[in-house]
């Protein structure tokens, strides 16, 4: 932490991970009220690439979400990370593929799975703003894979949280990429 701006950010993931903790135990029903906004309320084209994520420990459940996502017929793609500093790339995935568990205790398809690039992409997050900027885990992973994607290819980039991670402004740096929307279990939020 050689600078201000991380150590501002360090504190602010602390706290914004208290705030999902609380979420997470008090809206247990989000990750189902999420997926339906997502289907019924984003456009998404048919048969889209859409790379979801698995869940971790309080993270929003997107298993429904990616249920939903496969069952209307659209190719669901999962992160698989490449290393420090690296954009993720994105992995085919279908309801009883094996994953394998990866860095961060993350589950990733299996090394077999054929890479794919999305045109939609859902994105973690630990805390958001009304200008569609996330706070992230701190590795930058997601704000490298949207630029090199959107560098060379349309992407709608979606965050997926509890409404109760929504705070008057995210700390920013110059890397950051903004979400064309954020959906909660309340709203779809357009950027």
């Amino acid at each position: 932490m050689n600078n201000p701006l991380d150590a501002q950010k360090k504190a602010f993931r602390i706290a914004a991970k208290a705030t999902r903790l609380k979420a997470f135990i008090n809206t247990p029903k989000a990750g189902l009220l999420i997926a339906q906004q997502i289907i019924e309320q984003v456009d998404i084209p048919p048969n889209s690439q859409v790379s979801g994520f698995w869940p971790l420990a309080e993270e929003l459940d997107t298993l429904p979400l990616l249920h939903a996502l496969h069952t209307a017929g659209h190719q669901v793609l999962l992160p698989v990370m490449q290393g420090a500093g690296k954009p993720l790339v994105f992995a085919t995935w279908a309801p009883g593929d094996t994953l394998i568990t990866a860095s961060f205790n993350t589950l990733e398809p299996a090394a077999n799975q054929p890479p794919m690039v999305p045109n939609v992409m859902i994105c973690p997050l630990l805390a958001f703003d009304r200008k569609g900027y996330r706070m992230g885990y701190g590795g930058g992973f997601y704000d490298r894979s949207i630029a090199q994607i959107q560098a060379n290819h349309p992407l709608l980039t979606v965050g997926v949280a509890f409404a109760a991670q929504e705070v008057d402004s995210i700390i920013t740096g110059p890397y950051d990429m903004p979400l064309d929307k954020i959906v909660t279990e309340q709203e779809v939020i357009t950027i």
